[in-house]
């Protein structure tokens, strides 16, 4: 799951599903995400391995400066662990996804 958050207004922008997670997808999770209307300053990201130097790349050509968190340090973005936690104990706790397009359905 990729989830991605307004820090400012604690508000959820966008979130997509896959089972199998590309670097190619996250790109274009994230254009959806920023989009052209918007100017935001910068993207933080965690160290996981979908981030690689060309969505990092991508990132910064969207205008956005990339912001790492440092490595095993889930409070360092608690906001979206927060997100993520309630996600699973609200939805996924109660709910045996069927497929992707089951479990996109539940989170919506």
């Amino acid at each position: 799951m990729l989830v991605v958050i307004e820090h400012h207004s604690r508000r959820l922008n966008h979130f997509n599903v896959t089972a199998h997670p590309t670097a190619q997808w996250t790109r274009q999770q994230l254009r959806e995400a920023v989009g052209y209307e918007e100017q935001y300053a910068y993207l933080l990201h965690d160290r996981d391995s979908i981030f690689s130097t060309e969505v990092d790349e991508s990132i910064e050509r969207l205008g956005l400066r990339v912001l790492k968190s440092p490595p095993r340090s889930p409070k360092a973005n608690a906001l979206c662990e927060l997100v993520l936690g309630t996600l699973r104990r609200e939805c996924l706790d109660w709910l045996i996804p069927l497929s992707e397009a089951h479990l996109h359905q539940s989170l919506r």
